[in-house]
């Protein structure tokens, strides 16, 4: 839920004449190896396969049925040094650069493609990917998404065999990650969210944290805190209860201060927002694979 505020802020963030008038809006992640997430996350993964990539193309919600797990390319998990923060509160943008840097990810079906590009009725785009290291990952998975039928992804039994077939050499690779990792904690998460106004004015944010488990564990915690303390009836999407700026302020001071936290940029002015480097190539490999 952290990205779904997230892009609720950079979109109200935009210069007066693209507040709400949002273009295109984009989310990206990275965690290092399954940042210590454990087995059920490449079961979770492997199912992402099958399903169908829910998001905006040129304002109207579509259902790529060939999208989910194609390589879109490299993302930068970092600003560039001449962008302008909006609130000078920002944090890490180095840190970020340094430890994760440029980073391919591939599509899969994160809801919020879908929900938040809704909530803030784009008339462009939405994405949501994800990218792991080692890099060899992202190629090995995009190739057997290549050439594994998605029906067998939707299958239970088949992306449970998969990720058990996996297990040893990623909890190898997870071993070695730690090792190797400045904090020897080895479960780096990053995630980059983009939003573009109609006038081509772009607000980037970039958060990062030394472990994806204890971030997802810390962030939960901080969302039932904050119902707890701070009720409001029925049931809300994340972007939905913190549309109002001053709930979306204190919600996003409690995620971005948890222990662990190496990076928050804040809402940050960029030249451009550009999607992942080989999202064009990707969306027109889906369309084709559909048409066939």
């Amino acid at each position: 839920g952290m990205s779904n505020v997230l892009a609720m802020e950079a979109a109200k963030s935009l210069p007066p004449s693209s507040v709400n008038k949002v273009r295109d809006v984009r989310f990206n992640y990275f965690t290092a190896g399954l940042g210590g997430s454990g087995d059920v996350n490449l079961y979770i993964t492997n199912l992402g396969f099958g399903e169908p990539m829910v998001q905006y193309d040129k304002g109207v919600l579509r259902f790529f049925k060939a999208l989910s797990g194609l390589l879109l390319g490299k993302v930068d998990f970092f600003l560039q040094d001449n962008e302008e923060s909006a609130t000078n509160e920002g944090f890490g943008n180095d840190m970020a650069k340094s430890r994760i840097g440029r980073q391919t990810v591939f599509s899969w079906p994160f809801p919020e493609a879908a929900t938040v590009a809704k909530e803030l009725n784009i008339s462009g785009d939405s994405s949501a990917a994800m990218g792991t290291a080692p890099d060899a990952w992202n190629a090995m998975l995009g190739l057997l998404v290549s050439i594994v039928p998605r029906s067998l992804w939707r299958s239970k039994r088949f992306s449970q065999f998969m990720a058990d077939f996996s297990q040893p050499l990623v909890k190898a690779t997870d071993a070695l990650l730690k090792i190797t990792s400045p904090d020897n904690v080895g479960e780096t998460h990053a995630m980059r969210v983009d939003v573009t106004g109609e006038d081509g004015n772009a607000v980037s944010i970039v958060q990062a944290h030394e472990s994806f488990r204890q971030c997802v564990g810390q962030s939960c915690a901080e969302f039932a805190l904050d119902l707890l303390e701070f009720p409001s009836p029925g049931v809300q999407l994340p972007e939905q209860r913190y549309r109002d700026n001053e709930p979306r302020k204190r919600i996003i001071k409690r995620l971005t201060s948890t222990p662990g936290t190496i990076a928050f940029t804040g809402p940050t002015l960029v030249k451009t927002a550009p999607p992942p480097s080989d999202m064009e190539e990707a969306i027109q490999k889906a369309n084709d694979a559909e048409v066939a």
